[in-house]
């Protein structure tokens, strides 16, 4: 069987181009109409009142297709302001429902495959998510999205809010026999679809809630919000090679298997720098922060959706020590003074690929019995850091050994061995999993940088110039000549696989050298936040208000959030 991501993509690159070319004969045509309920529409009590901002009473969307994204210039604004001189707090609730079917349209996209984000303006410009990405199944009869309240007594309160819109990638775009009941006609949605949606606020003294809870974002990097806050350039959803039920080749599943749960970077160019460890309490720039890169979206087990990053330059000689010292063992992290290098796992006398009792591992963590690089980062950047499952199996070396998808496997491998490991199997002695904050890269993080078309059948071994041409980190990246990677060889307990910093994945004896990179997973609630695009003059800022003790930024004197 086809896979179905493969065939729906198929569609929806189609689909764009026919009603590209459908609205290029025939004219603009709103798709998405937001309809204000009333200029100036009046509460029930107080001087409060609900307006819209001139000229955005509708949004016009030309070439909308069905997408995990947003069209972040199109938005319907709407403020609540006024005094509410009153000893009660006034209550309000943000209701959407369906709005007025055009006059030459028929066919009203279905509600289960409409999105909407709710975000609200702070006083310093910026916005802060509401609703991260809310999906309701049917709101023909109205929808109560999000209620808040003005407290007693507040003195001309302003807040104002954007409502975004979309049609997700879920709905399928095909013709004829492709059809299925997930799927639209694309004569059909050309000529004859369309989505029309009424904002309507409504307050009073009595106390509102919401009857459901709407997907706010207590997952902060939920997929489909990230993707839209990091665009799409080299943003790839891919089926992941181990799904709930199965760890098998991506090549091989079909429809009913397959699960996107990964997004990753992959191509020559990615806008995906980011910063972070910042000098907590001041300006994130290049002065206060470092540069780091994203290498993609991943779910845990939980369902819970992380930033994967990667320190866009290994660690200067200067941020390690010559030894560490673990339960009275000291082991030897620094090559030189001059070396921006260090051993993987080594005490002088002894030395193997168990990452779990490593050096490397052991400082990266801070888990001596003085500060390592962990505790050297800043308190703001300590915690951002999600504790994580790290795999640990074997990658297989050489011209029978791992491709870009087989590594990926082989990293989650479990089955033990002893004298002759295959791919994917684990040394005796060396544990299957890890739990920490900070790690490697994978040889397979390499390999998915580089274009798809290179993940099945290119050698990691032999990644040869045209492969790793297509690699961001192999471009863009601040490599040295050789990097550590996490993944133990299965050619003997004593390798570990390694980047060459030309294009290939090699492997290196754990007492040799090589460059550090960190990498690791941010908290699910941290936040794209500010006007960075990830280029590498721009990158991305973090934000996080519920990784620290600090309040909320919503949670002022003049009026509450309410959830």
């Amino acid at each position: 069987m086809a896979n179905k991501y493969l065939k729906k993509r198929k569609w929806v690159i189609l689909g764009a181009f026919l009603l590209v070319l459908t609205l290029t004969i025939t004219g603009t045509y709103a798709l998405w109409n937001y309809f204000k309920v009333g200029e100036n529409q009046q509460l029930v009590t107080g001087d409060i009142y609900m307006k819209y901002k001139e000229g955005s009473s509708s949004i016009k969307i030309t070439n909308a297709m069905p997408t995990n994204t947003y069209d972040p210039s199109q938005v319907f604004e709407f403020t609540i302001e006024g005094k509410n001189t009153y000893t009660k707090p006034i209550w309000y609730e943000i209701v959407i429902k369906w709005g007025e079917k055009p006059t030459d349209r028929n066919t009203r996209i279905p509600d289960e495959f409409i999105r909407f984000r709710l975000t609200e303006q702070l006083p310093d410009g910026e916005e802060q998510e509401v609703i991260a990405a809310g999906k309701y199944e049917d709101f023909e009869n109205g929808k109560k999205i999000w209620v808040n309240k003005i407290a007693a007594n507040s003195p001309e309160t302003t807040i104002t809010y954007k409502l975004y819109m979309w049609v997700s990638n879920e709905m399928h775009l095909g013709s004829g026999d492709d059809a299925d009941s997930s799927d639209m006609d694309m004569n059909t949605w050309n000529t004859d679809a369309f989505a029309s949606v009424k904002v309507s606020v409504n307050g009073d003294f009595e106390e509102k809630t919401l009857e459901e809870e709407p997907e706010t974002p207590t997952t902060g990097v939920a997929t489909e919000v990230l993707k839209a806050k990091l665009g799409t350039d080299g943003l790839v959803g891919i089926p992941a090679a181990c799904s709930e039920e199965s760890c098998e080749s991506i090549t091989d599943k079909s429809a009913d298997k397959s699960t996107i749960r990964e997004y990753r970077y992959s191509g020559a160019t990615a806008n995906n720098y980011v910063y972070f460890n910042c000098q907590d309490g001041k300006e994130q720039n290049a002065d206060n922060c470092e540069k780091w890169r994203i290498i993609g979206i991943f779910k845990d087990e939980d369902g819970q959706e992380h930033m994967k990053i990667v320190r866009d330059e290994v660690l200067p000689a200067t941020a390690m020590p010559d030894t560490y010292t673990v339960s009275g063992t000291s082991y030897k992290i620094r090559y030189s003074s001059s070396s921006a290098t260090a051993y993987w796992n080594y005490t002088g006398s002894a030395y193997n690929n168990n990452w779990v009792k490593g050096g490397l591992k052991y400082w990266l963590n801070s888990e001596g019995t003085t500060d390592g690089y962990l505790k050297s980062l800043t308190s703001t950047a300590q915690n951002m850091i999600e504790e994580t499952k790290w795999y640990l199996g074997n990658f297989k070396f050489g011209s029978s050994g791992d491709d870009t998808v087989t590594a990926y496997e082989h990293e989650r491998g479990s089955k033990t061995c002893s004298s002759s490991c295959s791919g994917g199997d684990i040394w005796s002695g060396n544990e299957a999993t890890w739990t920490g904050k900070i790690g490697l890269m994978y040889p397979s993080d390499y390999g998915f940088s580089a274009d798809s078309s290179y993940w099945s059948g290119t050698l990691l071994y032999n990644y040869n110039s045209a492969a790793s041409a297509t690699s961001w980190l192999q471009k863009e990246a601040n490599h040295s000549s050789y990097e550590w990677l996490l993944s133990p060889s299965s050619s003997a307990s004593y390798y570990v696989a390694i980047w060459n910093g030309d294009w290939n994945v090699f492997i290196n004896r754990a007492n040799s050298y090589s460059g550090v990179r960190p990498v690791l997973y941010l908290k699910s609630e941290v936040q794209i936040t500010g006007t960075g695009t990830g280029t590498s003059s721009s990158p991305y800022e973090l934000s996080c208000t519920s990784c620290t003790a600090t309040s909320s930024p919503l949670a002022t004197d003049s009026f509450e959030q309410t959830q």
